[in-house]
């Protein structure tokens, strides 16, 4: 799940057991999930670059999962 917010960026699955902050969602444990919260409107403004490969498996890491793959790119 990508999702847009004035958070700053994060990049990890808050609904595995393991997350530190699953206190906030007891009881879940979806390993094939994944969120990105984009980087809002503070400064410095940056953006995603997203790739789709269909034939990629990457393992649910900070830069990629499953099909997708992304980059952090920060306007200097």
């Amino acid at each position: 799940m990508f999702n847009g917010d004035s958070h700053v960026y994060q990049s990890g699955n808050p609904l595995s057991a393991s997350d530190p902050l699953n206190y906030m969602h007891p009881g879940y444990n979806v390993p094939n999930f994944h969120r990105v919260v984009v980087h809002g409107s503070t400064l410095p403004l940056e953006w995603l670059k997203l790739r789709i490969d269909p034939k990629a498996s990457a393992p649910n890491g900070d830069s990629a999962f499953g099909p997708f793959s992304w980059q952090r790119q920060i306007q200097q």
